[in-house]
């Protein structure tokens, strides 16, 4: 399971971490992020997919 992260920093200094949104692979969280990325995101947020370890079924579906 992956899980695309909006981190966002005021004035460079650490403020939040959001989970906007969970995938099942690498690749489909990295396309939602380069594809937010390409409509422009505000200055002071990171886009970030991370691997959430230990997880093997989600919703029914078992993960690879």
């Amino acid at each position: 399971m992956w899980l695309l992260l909006f981190i966002i920093l005021n004035n460079g200094v650490f403020e939040t971490v959001e989970i906007q949104e969970v995938y099942h692979t690498e690749q489909e969280c990295q396309d939602r992020g380069n594809y937010a990325a390409s409509i422009g995101i505000p200055e002071g947020l990171i886009l970030s997919c991370i691997k959430l370890k230990g997880v093997i079924e989600t919703n029914g579906k078992k993960l690879q």
